[in-house]
Formats: C-alpha cells, sequence, structure tokens
C-alpha cells in the first residue's frame, strides 16, 4: 500500500451553531487534509488553524515528498519530513508544525482503515471513555465581547445540560486586567455552584504579577487549573508563580520554550498535547511520553477536541479534552458521528481509524480554491 494522492483544501463559510443566547459566530472555516492509497484507502483529518497559507504548502512542497510512501509507517514519515522541512525552515513556525500535523493525522486515519482498528486502540486503548471540559465566553467571528451577565448565563446553561467542567479565557483586555477577569471567573462560579469543576486559560498573555494576583483574587473560586498563563510561559516565571499559588499550572509546546524544558525546570504540573498543532499522533506520544517520565498527566487545551480523544484515551496518562465551543460546532457541521458529551464525559469511536469522516459533499460545497 502507498500513498497515490494528497490534497489540502480551505474551507470557508460553513455554517456552524452560535454559542448559546447568541447570533455570532455562526460560520467558520478549517483547514481539511485527504490522502488516498493506490488500493483506495482514504485518510481525513482538520487541522489546528485555518490559514490558507497551510493549504498551498502541503499542496506544494508536502505531497510530492510523502507520495509513494508506505501510510503505516507514520514515524518514517514524520522523520522524511522533520529533515526536509523543520531543520531546514524553522523560521516558518506555526503554519508549518500544523501542516505536518494534519498530515500525520490523516496517516493514522489511513493506519486504523489498513488493519481494521481504531485509532485510539493503536495508541493502547487505556479508557473506552475520558472526562471533557467546554471552554466557552470568548468572544470570536465578529461577536461582541461577554458581559458579565451573559457569561453567567451561558455557564448556568451549560451545566444544565449536563456539562460538568468549564474554562473561560482571561487576559483577553488589550492590556490584561486581573481584577476584570476576577469578577468575571467569579459570576461564572456564582452561576455554576461548588461542584462543577471550573478552569481559566491565559493564552499566554499576563506578566508574573498579573498573573499572581489574578490566581490570588481567585483563591477562593476552586480553580482546576490554570492554562498557559505568562507570556511565552518562561519556565522561571513559571516557577515564581508556582510558589504562589496552589493552582495547577497547565502548559503546552510554544514557539520558545519546549515541554522538556518545562518539566525540567519543574515548572508544569499538567502537560496539554495537542495532536492537530504540535505535529500529530506521532509527536502526542513523545509528549505524553516525556510527561509520564515526570509523572506527570496529559490534558488537552487549544481546540479540536474530536482529534485529541484517541490520545488522551489511549495512554494512560491520558485525562481531559477540550471542547472549545465554536471549534465542537465546527467538527459537528464537518464531520459524521463526533462523539458528544454525555454527563462530563466522551465516549471514544471504536470505528476504524479515528472514526471521523467529513460529510458527503461538504468539501465540494465550501472548498475555496487558494
Amino acid at each position: 500500500m502507498k500513498i497515490a494522492r494528497v490534497q489540502a483544501y480551505h474551507l470557508t463559510n460553513i455554517p456552524i451553531t452560535p454559542p448559546p443566547f447568541r447570533k455570532l459566530p455562526n460560520v467558520e472555516q478549517a483547514i481539511m487534509v485527504e490522502i488516498e492509497t493506490d488500493d483506495g484507502v482514504v485518510g481525513w483529518a482538520m487541522g489546528g488553524y485555518a490559514h490558507p497559507i497551510i493549504v498551498n504548502f502541503i499542496n506544494r512542497y508536502i505531497q510530492p515528498v510523502i507520495i509513494g510512501e508506505d501510510p503505516v509507517l507514520t514515524e518514517r514519515i514524520a522523520y522524511k519530513l522533520w529533515k526536509q522541512f523543520i531543520f531546514t525552515h524553522r523560521d516558518l513556525g506555526r503554519s508549518l508544525v500544523s501542516a505536518l500535523a494534519t498530515i500525520d493525522i490523516a496517516l493514522w486515519d489511513i493506519k486504523g482503515k489498513a488493519c481494521g482498528r481504531s485509532v485510539h486502540h493503536l495508541l493502547g486503548g487505556a479508557f473506552d471513555k475520558i472526562p471533557v471540559y467546554i471552554t466557552h465566553g470568548a468572544a470570536y467571528g465578529g461577536a461582541p465581547v461577554y458581559s458579565v451577565e451573559e457569561l453567567a448565563a451561558e455557564s448556568a446553561h451549560l451545566v444544565a445540560l449536563g456539562n460538568n467542567h468549564l474554562k473561560n479565557t482571561v487576559g483577553r483586555q488589550t492590556v490584561p486586567d486581573p481584577d476584570d477577569d476576577y469578577i468575571r471567573m467569579k459570576a461564572m462560579r456564582d452561576a455554576i455552584g461548588p461542584n462543577v469543576k471550573l478552569a481559566m486559560d491565559g493564552n499566554a498573555r499576563m506578566t508574573a504579577v498579573q498573573a499572581i494576583r489574578l490566581c490570588e483574587m481567585c483563591r477562593e473560586l476552586d480553580i482546576a487549573f490554570f492554562e498557559e498563563p505568562l507570556l511565552d510561559n518562561d519556565p522561571r516565571l513559571m516557577l515564581e508563580l508556582k510558589a504562589k499559588t496552589s493552582i495547577p499550572m497547565a502548559i503546552a509546546e510554544n514557539a520558545k520554550y519546549s515541554i522538556r524544558d518545562q518539566l525540567i525546570a519543574g515548572a508544569v504540573d499538567i502537560v496539554q498535547p495537542n495532536v492537530n498543532n504540535d505535529g500529530g499522533y506521532t509527536a502526542g506520544v513523545r509528549i505524553a511520553g516525556m510527561a509520564k517520565a515526570f509523572n506527570k498527566p496529559i490534558s488537552h487545551g487549544n481546540g479540536a477536541g474530536p482529534h485529541n480523544v484517541a490520545l488522551q484515551a489511549g495512554l494512560m496518562n491520558g485525562t481531559l479534552v477540550e471542547y472549545h465551543f465554536h471549534k465542537w460546532m465546527a467538527y459537528n457541521a464537518i464531520f459524521e458521528e463526533v462523539p458528544q458529551p454525555v454527563d462530563g464525559f466522551l465516549h471514544v469511536s471504536t470505528k476504524p481509524g479515528t472514526g471521523l469522516s467529513p460529510k458527503d459533499g461538504l468539501i465540494k460545497e465550501f472548498n475555496t480554491p487558494t
């Protein structure tokens, strides 16, 4: 079995369900990759970022490198692409890594379909279901910033639907404002009560002084974890922050400091690989292995939850998947049979491959040539 065809698509203006009580965002865009073998097995994946440069990079540069390769040999292909692009073109940054990740996910989809097993099982099949948290309350797609009242109402609504773990972003003001963020987090806690888990995500925007102040004010709110609180998540400053709060710190890969740097420094409590951003399942397994060597759990952040279910449920230190509301709705619009939260859990697909296939006609309808 050999790779015969590789095609990336930029889908735009895909109708999605907006957040509760809001009209926007009501459309989404996505990068999709299709890889077909010479015996007709097709693998699909969705990119972590939706920049059209990723489509051009895959179709013009990655495609000729992997045509003719055995798609089951994902480690060999990952190494070949690393030598060809990452080693010599590090300046291309996150878009390049996202492109390689999307290719890797599609190859694992083929691998699973070829041997009749789910990617979840190929990765180890540790759990049949995995806890899920819902991230909401951030304005996307031209929507206005949430008022405190809107944020509280949406939080209560999501809990009423059966969700038992929520997360909101902080530090998104032009200049991060811990006092404003505390008011918003407290409104969420008051709306959902003491028995629902509540986390916050700094999107790597805050200074150490701002993050320390926010943690001090949020002490009474029982915050489950604080994701990417600091600019660049500098390990030295992360240690300073950790020394002044009991809130667990969750960190993903970033351009300046790797997970290895964070683990060696003792700056992280929860490691957050994202297969759509970090190099696919192949890279996700490596990151999870590093975390396990330091007795740290892995969790998931930064959207693309349905593709990350297999990694989190497949490995013994997997703990949690994020469903970012508008990305969750995008997956529902694009794919058949997306795992849906039930009583705070996602049940893992046992279908061969990732279990995620695009709806009939969707690629043709929403593809925008680049």
